[in-house]
């Protein structure tokens, strides 16, 4: 059974009916407007948003190989900061990447419940590529924690279908061939002779279940067995994903990117774009204009301009903050950051 099978039409009617109190109400619509207006720095973020930011705790969720990265959402830290979330209400977590999902379940899970037992904000998460899975997996597990402390799951570029990238350097993948240009299909084969030798010392050990094959055995069998917590989960997640011109990158990204164009499809440069979203359980915010790093790397890691982290983050307060509020026990709106262009 495949990872892009819809949850069952009884489990999405549960969602429905009965939608946990907490969940963002912003629509895709609504998601993508924001977004495009904070890239280009014209977005206006009201007091009260601003106001109702600080009510929350944050938590971002790291990638694979992201316990080695430097600069992995500093950026997207930053903006939190300027908008006065207070340092201190901002954590992290780096799950392994030397560690399948059921070996690092419980180090995320500690985790996730030492930062609940600093406070009693509710958590706002912001997972990245196969973070994105680890944070998912561990909700789902979890039903109760999350009904009673996560306000939202934001998912950015998540691996749930795997990734073809995965396949290939496990010699699972499709083989190179002329539709691809031979420095390319070069490029991609060094990276696949470097990535097997650290698999051969024990390094990455979590590559082999970022298969396509493995990831639709392992969210088959979580959404089966914790399908009780579909309608808890479901309701607070949100899949941020993203397509790239391969052309738009450079070296090693370039052939990744060009490799799963050309064998699986549109892509971020690490990801298919019809894998990074479970369909059934969540909603597909957007699709947009990003490399893999561009939304929660800085540079090197990126070539993209600071504009789209800040846009993400932006565009998540927006979405977070409650419509319902009262604008008069607010603060108003900074001067300094309305209709502020962007670098």
């Amino acid at each position: 059974m495949s990872v892009a099978r819809a949850v069952s039409l009884g489990t999405c009617l549960l969602v429905l009916l009965n939608a946990p109190a907490g969940a963002t109400a912003a629509t895709p619509a609504e998601f993508q407007n924001w977004f495009r207006a904070a890239a280009d720095g014209l977005l206006e973020i009201p007091g009260q948003v601003e106001h109702q930011a600080r009510r929350f705790r944050y938590v971002f969720v790291g990638g694979f190989a992201s316990e080695r990265m430097t600069g992995y959402f500093s950026q997207s830290e930053k903006e939190l900061r300027a908008f006065g979330v207070p340092a201190d209400a901002i954590e992290t977590i780096f799950p392994s990447s030397h560690e399948l999902y059921e070996g690092n379940s419980g180090e995320v899970r500690a985790r996730f419940l030492e930062i609940a037992s600093k406070g009693p904000e509710p958590l706002v998460v912001i997972a990245h590529s196969r973070g994105a899975c680890d944070a998912l997996a561990f909700a789902l597990r979890d039903e109760s924690f999350v009904r009673d402390r996560v306000h939202a799951l934001f998912l950015v570029q998540g691996a749930f279908g795997g990734t073809g990238a995965a396949d290939y350097l496990m010699g699972e993948g499709s083989l190179m061939d002329r539709r691809m240009p031979l420095r390319l299909r070069v490029l991609a084969y060094a990276l696949g002779r470097v990535e097997r030798f650290l698999l051969g010392r024990g390094k990455h050990g979590g590559l082999p279940g970022l298969t396509l094959a493995e990831s639709g055995r392992f969210w088959d069998r979580l959404t089966r067995e914790h399908a009780s917590a579909i309608p808890i989960v479901g309701p607070k997640t949100f899949y941020v994903t993203s397509e790239v011109n391969p052309a738009r990158l450079r070296f090693f990204h370039r052939a990744i990117a060009t490799y799963l164009q050309t064998y699986y499809g549109p892509n971020d440069g690490m990801v298919a774009l019809r894998d990074q979203a479970l369909p059934g359980l969540g909603t597909r915010l957007c699709v947009l204009d990003a490399a893999h790093t561009d939304l929660t790397h800085r540079f090197p890691a990126t070539r993209a301009p600071r504009r789209l982290r800040r846009a993400l983050i932006q565009s998540i307060l927006m979405a977070v903050a409650d419509p319902s509020a009262d604008p008069a026990t607010a603060p108003p709106a900074r001067v300094h950051r309305v209709h502020r262009r962007v670098r």
